[in-house]
C-alpha cells in the first residue's frame, strides 16, 4: 500500500468509525484517476441489469429515469458542464440507500469531494421542493373509500371511513451539544420523534420531522393537530386508526384498552374470544399499514438506521424528510417494486409496547362519540362474524 492509499484509508476511519467529519479535502490527485468512471457508471446501472440498479438505487431503472427528468423539469436541477442531472441524482440515491460518506462517494463516481458535496446539496434542495408536492393528500383522497377496505370484508361495510393511520416512529441524530437530554428517545438513545401520516396504500400523506425523542407521541400530534397549517385533519365523519398510546378523539379511532391489540399477541395465544378483542384484531390488522410504511421506508433508506448519523440535526432533517418523498415517488410509479410488494404481506409488525398506558388527550372533547362509534363498530363486527366466543 502506497503513501496516497495510507491517506485514503486513515480518512476513511476516521470518518466511518469515529464519526470525525471536520477533515480537510483529500487531494484531488488521489480520487480522480479513472476521469467519466462515474458516469459510465450511472449509464450501467441505468440501461444494462435492472437487479444492479434495484440493488444500488432501491428503485428500477424506470423509475430512476422518470425521478431525474421530473427533478430536472419540474425543480430545476441544473447539471454543469462535468455533471450530468442524472449523475447528481444517482450520488444522492446511492449515499441514502446505502449509507455512504461523502469520500466514498467521491472514490465511487471519480469527482473531487467539494463537487460530490455540492450535488449533494442541489439535489437535496430539489427533493425537498418534490417533497412539499407529494407528501401530502392527493386530490380526492379522502371522498370515497380505499380499495383496501372496499374489497376485504374483514374491513367492510365496518371501517368504509377509515381514511389511514398515523404513528410515530424515532430516527437516530446527532443532538445538539447543548441539548443532548431531549433527544433521548426510549431506549435511551439520541432520536428525532417522526410523526406520520399514511393512507391504506403505505403512501406518506403528512410528515413531521425534527422533535426531539424525548416527546411523547401524544404531544406531537397535540402540536400538529393545533398549529400546523398543512396538517390533514380528517373530513367530518372521516377518522384515522390509531393505536393506544393515542386518545380515541373525534377524527382519531383507537381500540378498546386493556384488551388484546397487537396481532402477535393473537399469533402467540390464540384467536379473539370475544368482540372486544375481535374488533382489535381487525383494527391491528387494518392500522398495520403506517407500521408497514415505516418499515419499507426504513428498509430502502439505510442511511436511517445509522446509529451515530454525521450530519447536525437541521441537515438531518432534511435528508429524513427526502427520503419520505422519494418513498412516495416510489410509490406513486407505475413501476413494480419488490420492496412494497414484501411489505404489504407482513403481519407482523414493530409495536411500542404501550398498550395499556393513559395519555394527556389534545383535544378538551369529543372522545364519549368516539367511543360510542367505536362500540357500533364492534358490535357490527360481531353480528357478522362466525366465530365463536
Amino acid at each position: 500500500m502506497d503513501l496516497l492509499e495510507e491517506e485514503e484509508l486513515m480518512y476513511h476511519i476516521l470518518e466511518d468509525v469515529y464519526g470525525v467529519t471536520d477533515l480537510p479535502p483529500l487531494p484531488r490527485q488521489m480520487l480522480r484517476t479513472n476521469r467519466g468512471g462515474g458516469w459510465r457508471r450511472v449509464q450501467r446501472l441505468m440501461f444494462e441489469s435492472d437487479k444492479q440498479c434495484f440493488d444500488i438505487f432501491r428503485m428500477n431503472q424506470g423509475t430512476f429515469m422518470n425521478l431525474c427528468f421530473r427533478l430536472q423539469q419540474n425543480y430545476k436541477l441544473e447539471e454543469s458542464c462535468n455533471v450530468y442531472h442524472e449523475e447528481s441524482v444517482a450520488m444522492f440515491v446511492e449515499m441514502v440507500a446505502q449509507d455512504l460518506t461523502v469520500r466514498v462517494l467521491a472514490e465511487r463516481y471519480q469527482r473531487s469531494v467539494d463537487t460530490v458535496k455540492r450535488k449533494l446539496d442541489e439535489v437535496l434542495s430539489a427533493l425537498l421542493k418534490l417533497a412539499a408536492d407529494i407528501v401530502k393528500p392527493s386530490i380526492g383522497e379522502f371522498t370515497t373509500p380505499s380499495p383496501v377496505i372496499v374489497n376485504n370484508n374483514k374491513y367492510m361495510p365496518f371501517f368504509e371511513d377509515c381514511i389511514g393511520a398515523l404513528d410515530g416512529t424515532h430516527i437516530p441524530v446527532r443532538p445538539p451539544s447543548d441539548n443532548h437530554e431531549a433527544y433521548r428517545g426510549r431506549k435511551g438513545e439520541p432520536t428525532i420523534n417522526v410523526l406520520a401520516v399514511c393512507n391504506l396504500n403505505m403512501r406518506f400523506i403528512y410528515a413531521y420531522v425534527g422533535v426531539p425523542g424525548r416527546a411523547h407521541d401524544t404531544k406531537v400530534l397535540t402540536h400538529c393537530a393545533k398549529y400546523e397549517p398543512f396538517f390533514p385533519h380528517p373530513p367530518t365523519g372521516k377518522y384515522y386508526l390509531v393505536d393506544s398510546g393515542y386518545p380515541t378523539r373525534i377524527g382519531y379511532l383507537g381500540p378498546h384498552r386493556k384488551t388484546r391489540y397487537h396481532l402477535d399477541q393473537f399469533s402467540r395465544g390464540g384467536p379473539p374470544t370475544n368482540t372486544r378483542e375481535l374488533f382489535n384484531k381487525r383494527h391491528a390488522s387494518l392500522r398495520s399499514v403506517i407500521e408497514r410504511a415505516f418499515g419499507v421506508w426504513k428498509a430502502k433508506w439505510r442511511i436511517l438506521d445509522r446509529k451515530h448519523p454525521k450530519y447536525d440535526v437541521k441537515k438531518w432533517m432534511k435528508i429524513v424528510t427526502a427520503t419520505m418523498a422519494l418513498h412516495n415517488f416510489i410509490r406513486d410509479s407505475s413501476c413494480e417494486d419488490s420492496d412494497f410488494a414484501y411489505w404489504e404481506t407482513v403481519d407482523e409488525y414493530e409495536h411500542h409496547g404501550d398498550q395499556d398506558l393513559e395519555h394527556a388527550p389534545y383535544l378538551p372533547s369529543g372522545d364519549r362519540a368516539m367511543e360510542i362509534r367505536r362500540d357500533a363498530i364492534t358490535e357490527r363486527i360481531a353480528r357478522g362474524s362466525r366465530l365463536p366466543y
